[in-house]
């Protein structure tokens, strides 16, 4: 596949459901061998653009392409992706083995082995019937399916729903291994943690239009930092009061013997800012992505 042709590429994408306008003129290009994260709240538009990128639901304006063709096509691109869907539904009288074998031939009956050994990394029991599984082994079920047939490209909505913090870990050691060896993601999820571990880039969609695209690392270099001065009360006291004198600096808390900042500035003129005062102890803290997440959403801004 052409490096220079994207994976998954949106351009000025609208739906609507009736009177409900859910997304809004979307643009978004995914490279090829990047994880890409799809973040914003409940009912920002997460799973509806997944779902027409899918072509499960027919965008009313715009263009999809997935490696260069139409989305549309599904019979020539369906063999180049998995999905995990956030709501799977699974027929509860098969077992995971007979449901797997039934993907399988979809794909030309030649992956068995690759789910029996990804059904071991996460371990699942094959046997059993999917109506007996839990959320998360069910999960696990769907997640095999997308996996087995050696896609290019992983679209993923909400993964690790019920996955326990192990499998959660083993989940991040797939989804890295499968980038190196040349492939794909796109992925919506609620943990950010996960996120901020796996991505390159993070797209914020907000109202059903896209708000904030950045790599992780610009992200957090230039979101509000956490810094926490321990200092006598009466210092402390002076800082609190004269804090708004140095742009970007916003007072959090404070307890007996700290005081918690956030500050979003040039740190050397923070630096500048406390060398004067008698502070017992500094702590400069990155921001999760937890925190900018809030940030965006909280003030209703755009990054």
């Amino acid at each position: 596949m052409p490096k220079d042709i994207s994976a998954i590429k949106i351009t000025d994408v609208y739906k609507s459901f009736g009177k409900n306008n859910v997304l809004k003129g979307i643009d978004l290009d995914i490279r090829q061998g990047e994880i890409f994260g799809f973040l914003g709240p409940n009912g920002a538009g997460k799973t509806t653009t997944i779902r027409v990128i899918l072509d499960i639901f027919r965008a009313d304006k715009g263009f999809i392409e997935i490696f260069g063709i139409s989305n549309q096509k599904i019979k020539k691109s369906h063999s180049m992706f998995g999905y995990l869907s956030s709501d799977m539904v699974l027929d509860k009288d098969l077992t995971g083995k007979r449901y797997l074998e039934y993907v399988n031939s979809r794909y030309g009956g030649k992956y068995m082995a690759n789910a029996e050994v990804l059904a071991n990394i996460l371990k699942v029991n094959l046997s059993r019937k999917i109506g007996k599984l839990s959320t998360g082994n069910r999960q696990k079920i769907g997640l095999i399916s997308a996996l087995m047939h050696n896609p290019k490209l992983l679209i993923l909505d909400e993964p690790t729903q019920g996955f326990d913090p192990l499998i959660q870990q083993t989940f991040v050691k797939l989804i890295q291994q499968f980038r190196r060896k040349g492939g794909t993601v796109f992925m919506s999820s609620h943990i950010l943690a996960e996120v901020q571990e796996l991505c390159d880039r993070v797209g914020f969609i907000k109202d059903g239009s896209i708000v904030g695209l950045k790599s992780v690392s610009e992200l957090r270099s230039s979101a509000r930092k956490k810094i926490i001065i321990a200092a006598e009360a009466t210092v402390l006291e002076k800082i609190k009061f004269q804090h708004k004198s140095l742009p970007g600096l916003h007072f959090i808390s404070e307890s007996q013997d700290s005081m918690t900042f956030g500050y979003s500035g040039d740190i050397n003129k923070l630096i500048e800012y406390l060398s004067n005062k008698k502070i017992r102890d500094l702590n400069i803290l990155e921001p999760e992505l937890d925190e900018i997440f809030l940030d965006l959403y909280r003030d209703g801004g755009r990054i």
